[in-house]
């Protein structure tokens, strides 16, 4: 598993030299929804500081929070010196938040954080919305955004795929995933740009949901055994498992 910088520069290389995936059995790489504490949860931030991490989603107070945290900043700061990279966590409310908003959270990120990836939650996915999230994109670049991804938790019209980097096609339990139907045009093109976030995943299930997703052209994951509101909540049991994609 490799950072997300390292992911996308390899996948440029195989694409360009025509060459399939030493290990195409299996997705690329795992994101990290860290959506816990450092103040908390040392033990399990020093474990995220590691390279072989596609990204690690930092969610301070569902979004960058109102000041400046320092226990969070010292973890990002250790995350990228060894080598890791961190998103930012932006809610935009289904399209309904006000993209000035949005923007402002994007710059907060960078400017306490010094965080230039952002991760977009609760994003439409029909083409009614499309402009609006246009804005969004377009504001999120103006603000230096360098990746932008969207989590629409499922498949989105085709559309939003000139409007972020990574699009997050499905998000939900183990119970709802064997039942997905990927729509044709997600199963071409670079399986880099599409993520699947599933949850309530025991350990002996996890090959068989690995190997799901790379049929379903999926090369960034994130499988937990945790379950409830917040499934992001801390790390899942084998979490070193997901170190070795």
């Amino acid at each position: 598993m490799l950072s997300r910088r390292t992911v996308l520069r390899a996948g440029a290389i195989s694409a360009a030299l025509g060459m399939a995936s030493p290990r195409a059995a299996r997705p690329d790489a795992a994101i990290v929804p860290a959506y816990f504490g450092p103040d908390y949860f040392p033990a399990e931030w020093e474990l995220l500081a590691d390279p072989r991490i596609y990204a690690v989603i930092l969610n301070v107070a569902n979004g960058p929070g109102d000041a400046p945290n320092p226990v969070f900043a010292a973890a990002v700061r250790r995350i990228e010196e060894r080598g890791g990279t961190v998103a930012g966590y932006v809610d935009v409310g289904y399209g309904r938040r006000d993209p000035a908003l949005i923007e402002a959270d994007v710059r907060r990120y960078r400017s306490w954080y010094h965080v230039a990836d952002i991760f977009c939650d609760q994003v439409p996915a029909g083409p009614d919305m499309l402009p609006i999230m246009q804005q969004v994109s377009d504001r999120l670049r103006g603000a230096d955004a360098e990746f932008i991804a969207f989590n629409h938790g499922v498949y989105p019209d085709p559309g939003y795929g000139a409007l972020a980097d990574l699009l997050v096609t499905f998000e939900g339990p183990l119970a709802s995933y064997p039942a997905v139907q990927p729509p044709a045009w997600t199963m071409t093109g670079p399986r880099q740009r599409f993520c699947h976030l599933v949850y309530g995943v025991a350990e002996p299930e996890v090959d068989a949901v690995l190997t799901l997703a790379r049929r379903r052209n999926t090369g960034v994951v994130y499988v937990t055994d945790h379950t409830g509101s917040n499934p992001y909540g801390g790390l899942p049991s084998y979490f070193p498992r997901l170190l070795t994609l």
